[in-house]
């Protein structure tokens, strides 16, 4: 009989691990926010959107104020254009831009919002006019390699001087 008891305690702790398990997963993705935010939609265009992915924060100032809902490319501009929800309590005003940044050095990307000095505010519909594209890291490397490549061709790059 004390087995049973053991084997129904054993089974009650597995259930509840599965459980924290799944509670942490839904708050690390954040998955639990993303429901039907009320709010008023903008666009932004960008050059490259890097590995922005519909669900990205929308930060001000490191508060997240909303969400990236959809991304597209215009095929007349070829250009990708990235919709967010902005929450209604978060007021934009009309000349702030969008850059694409990364969190940490090879986190996930998201949107900074940084604001204008309007007295407008931004409404349903509107879009970003300054936009700053998602820095690739394989770029700058690619950069990097080809000028360091570049001055050990054209005879050094040093510069300096060998006096004693």
């Amino acid at each position: 009989m004390q087995s049973r008891a053991v084997e129904f305690l054993v089974g009650l702790f597995v259930c509840l691990g599965i459980a924290a398990i799944f509670i942490l997963t839904m708050r690390v993705s954040d998955l639990a926010h993303t429901g039907n935010v009320q709010g008023y939609t903008v666009t932004a265009a960008f050059n490259n959107i890097g590995g922005l992915k519909v669900g990205a924060p929308v930060d001000l100032a490191g508060v997240r104020i909303g969400r990236v809902t959809d991304i597209k490319l215009n095929q007349t501009t070829y250009r990708a254009v990235a919709t967010m929800r902005i929450q209604d309590q978060y007021k934009i005003p009309k000349d702030s831009d969008a850059s694409i940044l990364t969190s940490g050095l090879l986190g996930d990307q998201y949107i900074g919002v940084g604001p204008g000095g309007s007295t407008e505010n931004m409404k349903n519909g509107d879009k970003f006019i300054i936009t700053q594209s998602a820095i690739v890291l394989e770029n700058l490397i690619g950069q990097f390699m080809t000028r360091m490549s570049n001055d050990q061709s054209s005879g050094g790059g040093g510069g300096g001087s060998s006096g004693n």
